[in-house]
């Protein structure tokens, strides 16, 4: 048995006193920053028009929402997802699809290093982000998003994805897609319960979704290119020799149900195809792009005012944001200037949707205004700026919003101290835990004998192998004292995350399984017991 001593009071008086490598987090930039996969803004204003949307009209207001948001192109999530918090623009852009070449021997980067370089280009809580989009899985994606607000006590930036509207659509059409828009608007109203009024939000969406006829194109392209056929990955099609480009993209349009086959001439400038006509799009040294065709003006350009100007960005974005095509001069040209773009950009219009086996009912990746425009949602102190415009382009978020750290983690873990009554023994026991870095903690068991003296004390430290917005997995190893008696041990703990409520499962080689049930009364402390045999305090530092 080991006698208690006034040492260890005092050690526990200095623990809580003097707090080891506090961190003061910023209270002046606290970001919530979900991508609401594949919402276009036709079906949101529409949705919103049958009032629908309720938490999000009412929390964001029409200030706070700019309807006329142009997003990347092709419209793809992991060419989004991999760019937009960098301000990378087309011509940069490391994943202009699930599948491309790269390097200068033509390297070929399948679906699985592009989807893996897509995942972990995000931050370490949201990576998990994609299960929650799984349909047997998706009903996690409401308390996870809801769990942010917890965890702005100790991160100033969260990322959160959203990718439920976007499965539903490829999975079940059209009217299951409308549905989810919804259910995203009901868990967006539970978490801004919990959120503070300094709280910056912004939601964007990475691309919409197009509908209609389904068109199976995989196995019609490789019979029509053959070996000449490196890649096909809508909308990029990558060749063997780049300078038969002109001759399939016309074979494309004319043999198959492709609507439009744009390729870049040894010139510079953008030749496409389509079945009444050319397209062609020309750009000088200073950024500038104008559009000329021959047959007819299917973009409707010509028809709406414009007379073969050259544009910048800014122009072309003002002009065409509300035409059925919308900045297609400035994305079809800067695209095509990325080395990893193919040679021929393969595109439906919008009667259409290219047909796999993911995407069964519904589609995105093209031109059209239903695939490229997309809602942008704002709020907050830090953002207001951006408040009442009427369009937007998706690639300058955040070089709008700037000195964003989105690598930004804690310093360390929060120390605490926490004491509990055992009923079923009929003793006290006390543990204690400092964090000198982020993702490690060292603490103390100490299960009393009687309220003088220690029966046991178990010391140890873990290291955090796993971390969601829902869970976290810990490993650890220590010893316990009993008497003069020292032996080693093994940990495994178990955190599941909900609202106010943890629940610890942990395991340890020198004691039984326990779980325990944690609620968090303050931000600073919580109440808590294992087994429902005790009942106690933790007080978070």
């Amino acid at each position: 048995m080991i006698r208690l001593s006034g040492s260890l009071f005092i050690i526990i008086i200095l623990f809580v006193a003097f707090p080891i490598n506090s961190t003061a987090f910023s209270d002046d930039q606290k970001l919530i920053l979900i991508h609401l996969d594949a919402v276009s803004s036709h079906y949101l204003l529409q949705e919103l028009n049958k009032g629908k949307l309720p938490n999000l009209e009412s929390y964001f207001g029409e200030e706070g929402r700019i309807n006329n948001t142009i997003t990347y192109f092709p419209s793809k999530t992991p060419t989004v997802i991999s760019s937009i918090r960098d301000g990378i623009t087309l011509v940069e852009a490391l994943l202009p699809g699930w599948k491309q070449t790269y390097g200068e021997n033509g390297d070929v980067s399948g679906f699985i290093s592009s989807f893996l370089r897509m995942a972990f280009s995000k931050s370490r809580l949201s990576t998990t982000n994609l299960i929650y989009g799984i349909p047997a899985f998706d009903f996690l994606a409401g308390p996870a998003l809801i769990n942010t607000a917890d965890y702005l006590k100790d991160y100033n930036v969260l990322q959160f994805y959203w990718y439920k509207v976007d499965t539903h659509g490829h999975f079940y059409g059209e009217e299951a897609y409308i549905k989810q828009i919804a259910e995203f608007d009901r868990q967006f109203g539970r978490l801004i319960k919990r959120l503070d009024d300094d709280v910056n939000v912004v939601i964007y969406s990475d691309h919409g979704m197009t509908f209609g006829k389904g068109v199976e194109m995989d196995s019609k392209i490789d019979k029509l290119i053959g070996d000449d056929l490196l890649i096909f990955s809508y909308p990029s099609l990558y060749l063997e020799d780049s300078e038969l480009s002109e001759y399939y993209a016309r074979k494309l349009v004319d043999e198959s149900e492709i609507d439009y086959a744009f390729f870049q001439q040894e010139n510079g400038s953008i030749k496409g195809f389509h079945q009444t006509g050319v397209m062609y799009f020309n750009g000088k040294k200073n950024d500038v792009i104008n559009y000329e065709f021959e047959g007819e003006d299917v973009l409707g350009y010509y028809s709406n005012g414009y007379n073969g100007d050259y544009f910048n960005v800014d122009e072309w974005l003002s002009f065409t944001y509300n035409l059925s095509y919308p900045l297609a001069p400035i994305n079809l040209y800067t695209f095509l200037m990325n080395e990893n773009s193919g040679d021929i950009i393969t595109l439906l219009d919008v009667t259409k949707y290219l047909q796999t086996g993911y995407s069964s009912s519904g589609n995105h990746g093209g031109f059209t205004s239903l695939e490229m425009n997309t809602p942008l949602f704002i709020k907050g102190p830090n953002v207001d700026h951006l408040y009442g415009r009427e369009y937007f382009w998706l690639p300058d978020l955040f070089n709008e919003i700037k000195d964003i750290d989105f690598n930004q983690q804690p310093s360390r873990e929060r120390h605490f101290i926490s004491n509990r009554y055992d009923f079923r023994r009929n003793r006290p026991v006390t543990e204690l835990s400092f964090s000198p870095i982020y993702r490690v903690r060292y603490g103390a068991n100490f299960y009393m004998e009687d309220f003088s003296a220690i029966d046991r004390i178990d010391v140890w430290g873990k290291v955090d192998i796993f971390r969601s917005y829902l869970t976290r997995v810990w490993l650890g190893t220590g010893v316990e004292i009993r008497d003069s008696d020292i032996k080693p041990l093994l940990k495994f703990q178990h955190d599941f995350h909900i609202s106010r409520f943890v629940i610890q499962n942990s395991l340890a080689t020198n004691r039984q399984y326990y779980f325990k049930v944690s609620w968090e009364a303050k931000p600073w402390m919580a109440i808590e017991t294992v087994n429902f045999n005790s009942v106690g305090l933790r007080f978070d530092i």
